[in-house]
């Protein structure tokens, strides 16, 4: 599926996209509030400023996707793989990112309050 499929099926009310693939998919700044994106391949992804608060990210490969004033505030990204993602200024408040991978990420000016963070690779993580 392509970016443009995939927003045309969600305009037109679906909400759930679990394991779909949308590498390098530009979908900066939409709107996509508690969508489900579950096990989702996303990798390289243009999602800055984009509006995901509430969504279902568990399992989501977000690998070195652009994420920078990104929403995500109380969205479940347990398991997802943040490896090498720019979150920067991108809001976590309350957010679920038990087991999540967010090595090499850059997480400066990163809102976390709130947030559950058990278990998270921060190796090399630029805070």
């Amino acid at each position: 599926m392509d970016a443009q499929e995939f927003l045309q099926k969600y305009r037109a009310g679906q909400k759930t996209f679990a394991n779909v693939e949308l590498v390098g998919a530009d979908l900066q700044s939409r709107d996509l509030h508690k969508i489900d994106l579950s096990h989702a391949v996303m990798n390289k992804a243009n999602l800055a400023s984009a509006k995901l608060c509430r969504a279902n990210l568990t399992g989501a490969d977000l690998s070195y996707a652009n994420l920078n004033s990104a929403d995500l505030h109380r969205a479940n990204m347990r398991h997802a793989n943040l490896k090498g993602a720019d979150l920067r200024k991108a809001d976590l408040r309350g957010a679920d990112l038990r087991g999540a991978n967010l090595s090499w990420a850059n997480l400066q000016e990163t809102l976390f309050e709130g947030a559950q963070m058990t278990n998270v690779n921060l190796y090399n993580a630029k805070v």
